[in-house]
């Protein structure tokens, strides 16, 4: 066994700006919808609705997500009152960590909020508004062997308690006497245990005692309904000898919970991924109010089997020496990702086992391959789409397109000290499925590119930085992100009204003298991508106009097929069984210079065009989509749909290209050709020509533009035949 990456690590989200929006285009958690918090109960595929008119007067009137701005905070002019909360704990093994406050109307805040001192043993006096509140008092257990190191939380938790008189509230630690142990276990249905590992005197890793896995990753939280997350812990639990004469203890009780007596109306939740191997073993489980000790775990029969080659879209001329499954998952702006301890050995699938205990709770989980060495050099291969599991239906996840996932964040509280970031989920509906309707390969098709270029100025003090950026995001068909490394490098080209400005070979972010005023044109294309062992690129081109109100082209946010089934792939029988899906929009973001916070504006699209063409002729027809109004999502755009059944000729081996230029309202565009896109097998033609037979030989030989051609011209021709037929064929 490999002694594992030092790749655990803690990453903060991106935070986005507060969506100041109507409240029909809020996101909702619906009957049934897809969700993370704050209710962990319920999943499904129906979207939230808008109301036509609305949605068609976008283009002239943008859907508008603003940066936080400065409000007053909602208890002013509230009456206060002095409430004394007087703090009993050990003070040799445990400490104070805060007071939460839960308001129906306040919300929630801490202590921080009401700008008072560190809380400290005994009386701590606060003014607190009046009304009535759900109060929990945060103590931590200490480590007997290093007493600045928090081993558990303890919380007290006063339910619907009325201020409205100054008063004095008691609340000791001990009354934190309900244990909620979460047990992790494994396939087999033994308890998870990660063995033992210490080092010798010079610092040589060894195993002292084997466990049945290898690792156990966790993120547990509560949270009162209604209110969202209150606290929330990461933790590894593999044991560790850091010197010969101490062990340290494995930190799964760590994870635990360690409550005073509260109703149903409080959920305590634990996140769970074991490592065996090169499988993945990930669980969610919970359990509702506390009134004793309890032990709550994972129902190991109910693990679901996920596989999948993973394997990136291949490039010519790379060799992939090493594949390492790794993970992410990720709450509350926080993320948390670790790698196997073993890499993949060749043929051999990525395998993810989901579970959901009880069968009504979440599991979320996007797996990768890192670190990847690729011809010497360490690259992530790819992300796959989120897995989710509910009611033990494993579903793929689709809900936005970086930069603008996370656009719907909650708002940023000012006042208090817990800023959070809208979760993965509500997912858009249509762009999610089961996992049995995955009908292909990850990474086995043509990425579409989310290609992003945009320029501001960042006003710190006397300080003005200019920035010039592009931003390239190539995503396959199941949702699934190409590489942000070398995966990502393109041909880049820009001019500024017609005149050479850069060149670059990917994404690029620079500081400028001045920002740029005029026509930009830029073109990129990757090439070098083989599907199905035939040559694949994505060309694209961007025209818009750079100091313009609307400085950016519209993106096209995803790409999808589906068949008759519902099936998602791009290889169908016959043309009829296709359907296409896409998403686009116009997203224009504007830095608001004192804050630093962005501005996010979205508009319909002018004109959403599509066409397609047999693989690499270049000869295009108009392939009809129509708008689904009810199907536009927030951090994806528009949907639009169409048939495949009108698509005629033939394709080598059955493939055909795509084109897919989208207009805004400013006139600005963007075109990107997908080669090859999607297959068709009934109107597929031979790789191999094979002329001349007993009854006809070849006459002629014409290229595609009806040119005749050297006999012994090779590539795709059109060849006539004594017979009076004629073929296109590949000639090798």
């Amino acid at each position: 066994m490999k002694v594992k990456l030092l790749l655990c690590m803690m990453l903060l989200g991106a935070l986005a700006a507060t969506a100041q929006l109507p409240q029909e285009l809020r996101p909702q958690v619906l009957e049934g919808g897809f969700h993370w918090r704050p209710n962990l109960k319920s999943l499904s595929a129906k979207p939230f609705l808008q109301a036509e008119p609305q949605l068609n007067s976008l283009a002239s009137n943008p859907v508008v997500s603003s940066a936080h701005k400065a409000k007053p905070k909602p208890w002013d002019g509230k009456p206060t009152h002095q409430v004394n909360f007087v703090l009993d704990f050990d003070t040799q093994s445990q400490s104070i960590r805060d007071i939460i406050f839960l308001h129906p109307e306040y919300g929630k805040f801490n202590n921080w909020s009401l700008d008072v001192y560190d809380l400290e043993y005994g009386s701590n006096t606060l003014d607190v508004p009046e009304g009535t509140y759900d109060i929990v008092v945060n103590f931590q257990k200490m480590d007997p062997n290093d007493n600045e190191w928090i081993r558990n939380d303890l919380y007290v938790i006063r339910e619907q308690v009325t201020i409205d008189q100054d008063m004095e509230l008691n609340f000791a630690a001990s009354e934190a006497k309900n244990h909620i142990h979460f047990q992790t276990m494994t396939i087999d249905g033994e308890p998870a245990y990660t063995g033992l590992y210490g080092v010798d005197e010079n610092w040589n890793v060894k195993i002292l005692e084997e466990g049945n896995t290898d690792d156990v990753i966790c993120h547990r939280k509560f949270y009162c309904e209604g209110y969202g997350t209150l606290d929330e812990k990461f933790n590894n639990f593999a044991q560790t000898v850091v010197f010969p004469d101490y062990i340290d203890a494995s930190g799964e009780d760590d994870a635990d919970f360690y409550v005073s007596d509260v109703s149903d109306r409080w959920v305590f939740y634990s996140y769970r991924t074991a490592i065996k191997g090169v499988n993945v073993y990930t669980s969610a489980y919970e359990t509702r109010g506390a009134s004793g000790d309890i032990t709550v775990s994972n129902d190991p029969s109910k693990f679901q089997l996920f596989e999948d080659p993973f394997m990136t879209t291949d490039y010519q001329g790379l060799y992939v020496e090493e594949r390492i499954p790794a993970y992410y998952f990720g709450a509350d702006g926080w993320q948390f990702g670790c790698n196997c301890f073993e890499s993949l050995p060749d043929g051999e699938n990525y395998k993810i086992y989901l579970s959901a205990s009880p069968d009504d709770s979440e599991v979320g989980f996007v797996p990768y391959i890192y670190p990847i060495i690729l011809n010497g050099d360490y690259e992530v291969l790819m992300y796959g789409p989120t897995l989710t599991a509910s009611n033990n239906n494993a579903i793929i996840a689709n809900n936005g397109f970086y930069p603008f996932g996370t656009e719907y964040s909650e708002e940023l509280d000012e006042y208090g000290r817990d800023i959070k970031t809208y979760p993965s989920w509500p997912t858009h509906p249509v762009f999610s499925y089961p996992v049995e309707k995955k009908k292909e390969n990850l990474g086995n098709n043509c990425p579409f590119l989310v290609a992003y270029p945009n320029q501001y100025e960042d006003i710190r003090g006397t300080n003005t930085t200019r920035v010039l950026y592009l931003d390239l995001l190539y995503r396959g068909r199941y949702g699934e992100t190409k590489s942000q490394f070398k995966f990502d490098m393109a041909d880049v080209k820009m001019k500024l009204d017609g005149n050479d400005l850069l060149s670059a070979d990917g994404s690029f972010y620079t500081t400028v003298d001045e920002l740029l005023n005029g026509v930009v044109d830029a073109t990129i294309i990757k090439e070098g991508l083989l599907i199905d062992d035939m040559a694949g690129s994505n060309k694209a081109q961007l025209h818009y106009t750079a100091g313009a109100e609307d400085q950016n082209p519209p993106l096209v946010t995803m790409l999808q097929f589906k068949d008759g089934d519902e099936n998602v792939t791009d290889r169908f029988a016959t043309a009829a069984d296709g359907t296409l899906e896409l998403s686009a929009g116009d997203f224009n973001y504007f830095v608001t210079p004192v804050s630093h916070l962005g501005t996010w504006f979205r508009y319909i699209p002018e004109a959403v065009e599509v066409s397609y063409s047999p693989y690499g002729d270049d000869t295009w027809s108009e392939l009809s989509v129509e708008e689904v109004p009810e199907n536009y999502w927030p951090t994806m755009g528009w949907f639009y749909t169409g048939s495949l059944a009108s698509v005629t000729g033939q394709g080598l081996n059955g493939w055909f290209d795509l084109k897919i230029r989208v207009t805004d309202a400013a006139g600005n565009w963007q075109e990107q050709i997908i080669s090859p896109a999607f297959r068709i097998d009934d109107l597929a033609y031979s790789s191999v020509a094979t002329v001349g037979s007993d009854n006809a030989h070849e006459v002629a030989r014409y290229n595609l533009a009806g040119q005749r051609v050297d006999a012994n011209a090779t590539g795709v021709v059109i060849i006539k035949m004594s017979d009076g037929t004629a073929r296109k064929v590949l000639v090798k």
